[in-house]
């Protein structure tokens, strides 16, 4: 195990430690879209996440049925009729300004989604994992680049340590089995 999969098990265990108190079910929206490799990882990790989904796990957003800008809004509104209170994670990969390449950044609190193509979708999440898989410029069409020049391999070992990451601390929490 590297010293980057411990820091975010770690982290991400500290989150979820109280998600039981008032919580009905916990949600991961994994963000991102198929057609572009570095925006991919959302949704290579929504496709891993489904084989455990149970009564209190949902995953939105996968290879096959992408969440993304496009449809984020009415995704968010659907789980909201649908779960009392969840407890959202979202999973997106994210662009930096500093030399955070590779780093799996967990925060709480809003996030917003299509930043870095100067769109907005603002909303709350309890746990926002961000993939930083390349570098933020000031340009559309740079960020743009930088997403479509990353390479597959590298979304994929991101996504293979994030997902794992998040089932053995789902595990160890006794929310999947």
């Amino acid at each position: 195990m590297n010293a980057k999969y411990i820091k975010f098990v770690q982290e991400l265990e500290m989150q979820l430690k109280d998600w039981k108190e008032g919580f009905s079910n916990i949600v991961f929206l994994c963000v991102g879209t198929s057609s572009i490799v570095g925006d991919a990882i959302g949704p290579m990790v929504g496709t891993k996440l489904k084989t455990i989904e149970n009564d209190y796990l949902q995953v939105y957003g996968t290879l096959s049925e992408n969440l993304s800008f496009n449809n984020a809004v009415e995704i968010i509104k659907n789980i909201y009729a649908s779960y009392e209170k969840p407890y959202l994670i979202t999973v997106d990969a994210a662009l930096s300004k500093h030399k955070k390449i590779g780093d799996i950044i967990i925060e709480s609190g809003y996030i917003k989604l299509g930043k870095a193509l100067e769109k907005n979708i603002c909303f709350y999440s309890n746990a926002n994992i961000k993939c930083v898989v390349g570098r933020y410029y000031n340009e559309k069409s740079e960020n743009l680049k930088e997403l479509y020049n990353l390479k597959l391999e590298e979304s994929f070992k991101m996504a293979n340590t994030v997902s794992q990451g998040i089932k053995n601390v789902l595990k160890k929490s006794n929310i999947y089995v």
